[in-house]
This record gives structure tokens, C-alpha cells and sequence, in this order.
């Protein structure tokens, strides 16, 4: 399987089999990259220079679909104390960003967050998109350098999948239409998980039916001691989860299911895209309390690409109900990355 299942660099990343689940969006343009998930919420980041562990720093868009959601940025940057920042693009500071706080993050001790309200993230989205970088100062310290190469190009993309372009509420694509012309963002789907069942009396081991459907995996793979996940779904219905491959930093799991005497073994299909159902998925977890299926795909060892998918039982099938997803490896840590599918 290799890392089929991470989409990074997709065009466009199709989420949810179920349900009619709309298109969730990404592109890459120069330095900036956007996400927009399935209800149209859109986020774009602006990375700095870029070394070993990722981007110095980085600046993210983020934007409802409503006609009066308005754009709100915040930036993480390198640091190891409260400070004030000046914002210029180019040059030029915008008003009102002349001494922006900047705070320490409570986990991460080495970079700070600055969050700016929605007047002053207007003043800078008015210059961004024309200027060629963004620098942010302590003093007359330079913090790090934004390259802007490409914004134009994301924010457009922003304004085209929420339907904003020629609306006065575009960010680049601005027209003369009303923000009531906007068509409305599709409804979530609903997913109901199945009821939970009791877990007593689970299978050990698995059968040697379902070993037998484990004999391709690689032939090193006992040596990890990972055990099976495993979970009873229904009466007579129950989950595996068995490790079967492994890259530098990422544990794949072949899915079945099978009687409770681990007979009648079945490969076990998850949706992964509107057009893509798949039996392996690296990193997983299993809540059989909330019948959610969990993993978390990584892009590379640092963690701070890939994706993080969640499904749950509805007493037929697993359905996608949410996923994370950071297409560059630019050093954006998991608790940053945006929502690409949400359901409700």
C-alpha cells in the first residue's frame, strides 16, 4: 500500500463514500497552500523560509463560508517569549500592525502564536495578495520572512470554492454581486453510530482462517508485538485489525471481519474517497465505546503532514465522519492542521 493513502499534493481530495459527501478541496500554489473542507470552510497558510525541520514559521487564513464570515489570520513563529511583533508586506506596515502580541505557546516553548482580530487580519489580506513577502519584527529584529509567492493564487482559490468569487465579499476575485447572491454551503451529512454492544469474551488471537489471510504480510512484522486490534461490532460480527507492513514511522493494518470463532473472514473495505474504498490504513485505533475507527496518517517522521480520519459504525458499514489534513511538510504541527470533511 505504501503511502497511497496520505493526499498530499492532490489536487483536490474527495472524502466520504457515504451520504453524498461533497468534494473537500486542496492546491498547492508556490509557497501557499488551502484546504476547504465539504461545508466550504476554507484555510490557507503562507510558510517562511524553508530549513530541515520545516518552514521558520507560518501564517493561516481562516474563513467560514457564510456571506458575513469574515477572514481571520494567526501566525506561529520562532521564540521563546512574549513579545510584540510589526507586520510589513513589503515594506509597508499596515495599519494597525505595527505592535501585534505575540505569546508563547503553552506546548511548544521554542515558537509563539499571534492572533490577529478581523480589522487588522482586513488591513493585511488588502496588501497581501500584491506583495512579494511578508517580514515580521521584534525591534529591529527580523522574527522570519513570509513569502508571498502564490497568494494571490490561494486566495483566489479560497473565493472560487466558497462561491465568493464576484461578490463583494471575495478576498482577490471581488465583484460587484451582493453577498446574498452567494449560494448556501451544502448541509453535513448526519452519521449515527450503531448502538454500542458489550466487548466480553473477544477472540484472543486471530483464527487460522484469518492467518492464513495474513501470510503476504511482511515476514518480520510479529517482531514489532503489536497486538490485533480488536472489537466487537454486533453479535457475531467482529473487528481485526492486524498489523501486516510497516515504513520508517508508519504501522499499516490489514482490516477484517469475521464470526465470533473467527470463521467467515471477510476483508473489511473503508471509504476513503468518493470513488476509492480501502482494507489497509496505517496508525489505527478503535473506540468501541463510540464504535469510531480512528488513524493517523504521517507524510514523514517529523509528523507534520499527512492526515487524521475518523469513521463510525452505523450497524452496516463504517463511514467516514472526519478528517484532518496538511498536504505540505512545512514543520505545521497537527493541532494546526485543518478540517478537510467534517459530518454532523
Amino acid at each position: 500500500m505504501g503511502l497511497r493513502n496520505i493526499a498530499i499534493g492532490a489536487a483536490a481530495l474527495a472524502v466520504g463514500a457515504s451520504g453524498g459527501a461533497a468534494l473537500a478541496d486542496s492546491g498547492s500554489f508556490g509557497a501557499w497552500s488551502v484546504v476547504c473542507d465539504n461545508a466550504r470552510v476554507c484555510t490557507a497558510f503562507g510558510f517562511g523560509e524553508l530549513g530541515e525541520m520545516g518552514s521558520s514559521g507560518f501564517l493561516r487564513v481562516t474563513r467560514g463560508a457564510g456571506p458575513a464570515d469574515a477572514p481571520v489570520i494567526d501566525l506561529v513563529t520562532a521564540g521563546t517569549t512574549d513579545t510584540s511583533l510589526a507586520l510589513a508586506v513589503d515594506g509597508v506596515t499596515p495599519r494597525g500592525l505595527a505592535a501585534v502580541p505575540a505569546t508563547l505557546i503553552e506546548d511548544d516553548p521554542e515558537r509563539r502564536l499571534t492572533e490577529l482580530t478581523p480589522e487588522q487580519s482586513a488591513a493585511l489580506l488588502a496588501v497581501l495578495a500584491n506583495g512579494a513577502d511578508l517580514t515580521l519584527k521584534e525591534g529591529r529584529n527580523p522574527a522570519t520572512t513570509i513569502s508571498l509567492s502564490g497568494s494571490s493564487a490561494a486566495l483566489r482559490f479560497m473565493d472560487d470554492r466558497q462561491k465568493r468569487a464576484g461578490t463583494t465579499t471575495a478576498l482577490v476575485a471581488r465583484g460587484p454581486a451582493p453577498a446574498s447572491s452567494m449560494s448556501a454551503p451544502p448541509a453535513l451529512p448526519q452519521v449515527t453510530p450503531a448502538p454500542r454492544v458489550g466487548q466480553d469474551d473477544l477472540p484472543g488471537e486471530p483464527s487460522a482462517a484469518l492467518k492464513a489471510r495474513l501470510s503476504e504480510c511482511d515476514e518480520d512484522i510479529a517482531d514489532l508485538g503489536i497486538d490485533p486490534q480488536v472489537a466487537r461490532l454486533a453479535a457475531g460480527k467482529i473487528f481485526w485489525g492486524a498489523v501486516c507492513s510497516r515504513g520508517a514511522y508508519n504501522v499499516i493494518y490489514s482490516l477484517f471481519l469475521t464470526d465470533e470463532a473467527g470463521g467467515n473472514v471477510q476483508a473489511l473495505n473503508v471509504p476513503y474517497s468518493d470513488d476509492e474504498r480501502v482494507a489497509e490504513l496505517m496508525n489505527i485505533s478503535f473506540d468501541a465505546e463510540t464504535q469510531t475507527l480512528t488513524n493517523y496518517e504521517m507524510g514523514r517522521g517529523l509528523g507534520d503532514c499527512g492526515a487524521m480520519n475518523s469513521w463510525v459504525w452505523t450497524g452496516t458499514e463504517f463511514v467516514m465522519t472526519h478528517q484532518t489534513l496538511m498536504p505540505d511538510c512545512q514543520g505545521v504541527t497537527s493541532e494546526y492542521w485543518p478540517v478537510s470533511y467534517r459530518s454532523r
